[in-house]
């Protein structure tokens, strides 16, 4: 068999940088998120995985602000609910840093955990709009 040419390999590794950047996922996501979080919060453990909150469509575009309500899970109480919204929309308008600083202020880890995901999926859907991230 012939050696491939320099644009052949050129070629190949093209495909296998495409691969992986389409393997990133939400895990991913995730992780960089409770990297972020315990950047600010060191003492934060998340859940051993992520609760799977989606904005109840396959195909549907979030703004690059989250909705009026994100998808919390049920089993928070309405004011944890109402507390992990707030902490979203300070994520998005101002930052993560001082969406957790407000947090860690309320020291609830179930709540900082709901934020999380909740954050993680507000995130990994604006990327996947932007075209950053593909929708697995």
């Amino acid at each position: 068999m012939e050696n491939p040419t320099l644009e052949q390999e050129i070629s190949a590794i093209e495909q296998k940088l495409a691969e992986k950047k389409a393997e990133l996922n939400k895990e991913e996501v995730h992780t960089v998120v409770k990297e972020q979080i315990q950047e600010k919060a060191p003492e934060y453990q998340p859940s051993i995985s992520p609760m799977p909150v989606t904005d109840g469509s396959q195909n549907q575009a979030l703004p690059a602000t989250p909705p009026p309500t994100a998808n919390v899970p049920a089993y928070l109480s309405d004011e944890l609910k109402n507390k992990v919204q707030e902490l979203v929309n300070i994520a998005f308008t101002q930052s993560i840093a001082d969406a957790v600083k407000a947090a860690t202020k309320l020291n609830n880890p179930a709540l900082i955990d709901a934020f999380h995901d909740i954050l993680v999926d507000q995130l990994y859907n604006t990327l996947v709009e932007r075209g950053k991230l593909k929708k697995m």
